[in-house]
């Protein structure tokens, strides 16, 4: 019985769409559909991400140039000497809930520098408290993943730097820390192996939000347009009138 009442309710009732409810559709609609495909292809873009961190688990190749000669994740393989008093302590990084920095130290070798991500460290706190991120200037042999410098969700002004080793800076470009250092530098950082000395806190992952997410984002979106659609029928459908 109920089952016939819907069809007989449906039945009664023909498809007139008004303009405006239309026109809103129109609207909304695409912008729906298009924040659902969005999403898939970040979740894509996460994916390709996954592979090449997974792909970059090979052996370390020869160190031949930056980004702009390895693709992201890439293990390489440099030897030099850290040069220990030009390190750049990168502000705003946090790591379980807790404040602290990434100590990035360039690594001079016999064709350039290049900068080393040694890992997290937390912040000590007090007027003038910076961490202990000495190291030794020996030669050495380091190997770990090619990857860009850590880049801000949003970009604030930019201020004044101060005159002091390790230098804190935030978010700060290849190019500021080329200025501040006098290096050449290659392209993007290394991100030190775990298994290597000298190192901090390293947990490298290549994100924080994984391609499901976005997977389940693009549901929603789509779940949304649909559910648009549904609503504008079912308001145009008019009782049939006879004459």
């Amino acid at each position: 019985r109920q089952e016939y009442s819907v069809v007989a309710w449906f039945a009664e009732r023909t498809f007139r769409p008004g303009l405006w409810p239309t026109l809103a559709v129109l609207a909304l609609l695409p912008l729906l559909l298009w924040l659902g495909w969005w999403q898939l292809d970040r979740a894509d873009q996460k994916q390709s991400l996954l592979a090449s961190f997974a792909a970059g688990d090979q052996t370390a190749t020869a160190l031949s140039g930056g980004l702009d000669t390895h693709s992201r994740y890439t293990r390489v393989r440099s030897e030099g000497r850290f040069l220990t008093d030009r390190q750049i302590l990168i502000d705003n990084m946090t790591r379980e809930g807790k404040a602290g920095y990434f100590v990035l130290t360039p690594l001079v070798t016999e064709s350039g520098a290049v900068l080393v991500n040694r890992g997290w460290i937390p912040k000590t706190f007090g007027k003038g408290a910076l961490p202990d991120v000495a190291v030794g200037g020996n030669p050495r042999s380091v190997t770990g993943r090619m990857d860009h410098l850590p880049r801000a969700g949003l970009a604030l002004a930019a201020e004044p730097l101060p005159q002091e080793w390790p230098m804190v800076m935030q978010f700060p470009t290849l190019e500021e820390i080329a200025r501040e250092t006098g290096l050449d530098l290659v392209p993007g950082m290394i991100l030190l192996d775990d298994d290597q000395p000298d190192g901090y806190a390293r947990q490298w992952k290549p994100m924080e939000i994984g391609p499901e997410r976005h997977l389940g984002y693009a549901v929603q979106w789509f779940a949304l347009a649909l559910t648009l659609v549904i609503i504008w029928i079912v308001v145009n459908l008019r009782k049939r009138t006879y004459d």
